[in-house]
């Protein structure tokens, strides 16, 4: 039963683990930026607008890592959810289930 649960949810759990993920990395950049810059031997005059910058700049680079890594249990989900709508529109018509025209699934030629 909770395996059910957890199968149902999954998409919402790393959903919402993504975004506390990003928030975190911009926090931690907002944070981080400045010490990093006195540790490299550059003095920054404005502090808080580099902690600004240091936000983006590690809210993208987790982002970018984060893509990389969940983007192919996300695509799993997404498989998931179409294999669930064949199904439930097959047994709408009588258990029989339509194939896909193959010829939409061709790659692009010239």
């Amino acid at each position: 039963m909770p395996t059910r649960f957890i199968v149902n949810v999954y998409h919402w759990l790393i959903e919402i683990s993504l975004w506390f993920g990003l928030l975190i990395s911009s926090v931690a950049g907002y944070y981080y930026t400045v010490p990093l810059l006195h540790a490299a031997g550059v003095i920054p005059a404005q502090q808080m607008a580099w902690g600004i910058v240091g936000a983006i700049v590690f809210a993208s680079l987790s982002f970018l890592a984060m893509a990389v890594a969940v983007g192919p249990l996300l695509k799993l989900v997404d498989i998931r959810r179409l294999v669930r709508a064949i199904e439930s529109s097959g047994r709408n018509n009588g258990n029989r289930v339509p194939l896909p025209d193959l010829r939409d699934l061709r790659e692009p030629h010239i």
